[in-house]
């Protein structure tokens, strides 16, 4: 059986709370974690050293809370909702009733880059509907830029208070609604490519981003760039609208690739951060791989078509 305000809910019971301080950040954390602990429910929580060092010393049983620090949690989007549905099928097949989640995503105030994570916190309320999560996010209003916390109320169901007040975000929007943030600008994308391809295979374009790439980013990088530019036309080819234009820009330790066609792109705000089928014989993996790969991707649609975008 749920407990605490979740109690009774099914699927993902998604909050945000909003603090200003360690004494307030405490306040939205201690109950949350204490009652959870007591009703014998898995804790996870996703924060850096400090936060999690800050919290576990005001706790009565640190060890029973599972702390994931450092980069890799939330390296993507997509690889987080993955990592996390892995951890609540463990959970679930302990015979977990409830998990509780908290965690702070990247954003500039904390040193992170924002842009794909809109679309997580919007995606989350559906891909973890299946499980019985409630999920608290918290933001230091001190550090989050206003255009994180818009996005903060539009994307969570509820709103906490660092006192205990909750209430409905009127102004929360449901994912097939949600107005995700445009994306930014690349400055290396004001110039000329070093090379623009049209319905190109994706072997040319592999060849190509190769032949540029080489020595100007890490092999590692390099090797993602290429695996992520051969699935973006592989997609553009299949499933867009020639012609389909990949265009390759590069200097010392950075490439950025863009790969656009005519067509409007996926209609599932979910494109990307899941696969678009469960059956990984069937099509519709390529975007979900692609946000796999250690290197940023953009989704850009346009009045001019559809545009996978790749940085590293």
């Amino acid at each position: 059986m749920r407990t605490g305000a979740a109690r009774g809910f099914v699927g993902h019971f998604h909050e945000a709370g909003f603090y200003a301080s360690d004494a307030e950040f405490l306040q939205l954390m201690v109950p949350f974690v204490e009652e959870g602990l007591a009703a014998g429910e898995p804790v996870v929580i996703g924060y850096d050293e400090r936060k999690s060092d800050l919290l576990r010393s005001r706790l009565s049983a640190p060890s029973a809370v599972e702390s994931i620090t450092g980069p890799g949690l939330y390296a993507t989007p997509a690889r987080a909702i993955a990592t996390y549905r892995r951890l609540f099928e463990f959970y679930m097949t302990l015979g977990a009733e409830q998990i509780r989640v908290a965690g702070e995503l990247p954003h500039p105030g904390n040193g992170g880059q924002y842009e794909g994570w809109d679309r997580y916190e919007s995606a989350v309320n559906k891909v973890w509907q299946d499980f019985p999560v409630w999920g608290r996010c918290l933001y230091d209003t001190t550090t989050t830029p206003a255009t994180v916390l818009d996005v903060v109320e539009r994307t969570h169901p509820r709103l906490i208070t660092p006192a205990g007040h909750r209430r409905v975000s009127e102004r929360f929007q449901e994912p097939a609604e949600f107005d995700r943030l445009p994306a930014p600008p690349e400055p290396l994308e004001a110039g000329p490519p070093l090379t623009e391809l049209i319905d190109c295979t994706p072997a040319e374009a592999r060849r190509a981003l190769i032949r540029i790439g080489r020595g100007r980013v890490a092999d590692k990088t390099l090797k993602d760039l290429t695996h992520g530019i051969s699935e973006a036309v592989t997609n553009a080819v299949c499933h867009g609208t020639p012609p389909v234009t990949t265009r390759i820009w590069a200097t010392w330790h950075r490439v950025v690739v863009s790969v656009h066609d005519r067509g409007p792109g996926p209609t599932d705000p979910l494109a990307g951060l899941v696969p678009a089928t469960p059956d990984a014989m069937l099509p519709g993996w390529g975007l979900w791989l692609i946000h796999q790969l250690d290197i940023d991707t953009t989704l850009i649609r346009s009045g001019d078509g559809f545009t996978v975008r790749l940085r590293g």
